[in-house]
């Protein structure tokens, strides 16, 4: 377990994953994560077994330090121990607000460059999701650019804006 000033990450469990199910087939929330069809039961079973056996991610389940309400999830994606570097992915449904989102990419943060030894994670988030990008940059990452059209919403392309932290800018 990691303690941020308001959420806390322990371990994914599958309770945790039925619950963040719903909230990916949640038309509104799927939206804002580039999820364009809902997930079935059998799916989201081999999307759970794969991210909990995986070498190359690492998922935690947010919780509200104060009252243990779990809010989602956050993970490393694709974890190059190589060149020392991840994709940070996050999705809240439970209870927002109160700069949780943001204490949980820095405590995300603080686990891939004290804990997994990485010196760069990025993020990739919909220029239209501004909770999200406010989130990333309130928490330490710089925008680095925008890919233009680089994903389709709902048949219609939208631009992606890349986020990036180096391990020497976290900031707590």
């Amino acid at each position: 377990m990691y303690d941020g000033k308001v959420v806390r990450l322990r371990a994914f469990e599958w309770e945790d994953a039925t619950r963040y199910r719903e909230w990916v087939n949640d038309a509104e929330l799927a939206s804002l994560v580039d999820r364009y069809r809902p997930v079935s039961l059998e799916e989201h079973r081999r999307w759970y077994d794969g991210v909990t056996t995986s070498d190359t991610i690492l998922m935690f389940a947010v919780d509200d330090l104060e009252t243990g309400e779990f809010l989602g999830c956050a993970w490393l994606f694709d974890i190059d121990k190589h060149h020392r570097r991840a994709e940070v992915r996050i999705l809240l449904g439970g209870k927002l607000g109160h700069g949780r989102g943001t204490d949980a990419l820095r405590t995300l943060a603080r686990v891939a460059f004290t804990r997994v030894g990485l010196k760069r994670v990025v993020a990739e988030v919909l220029q239209s999701n501004a909770r999200a990008a406010r989130a990333f940059e309130s928490s330490g990452f710089k925008r680095e650019g925008v890919l233009r059209e680089d994903r389709f919403v709902n048949g219609k392309p939208h631009d992606v804006v890349r986020f990036g932290l180096l391990s020497s800018e976290l900031v707590d």
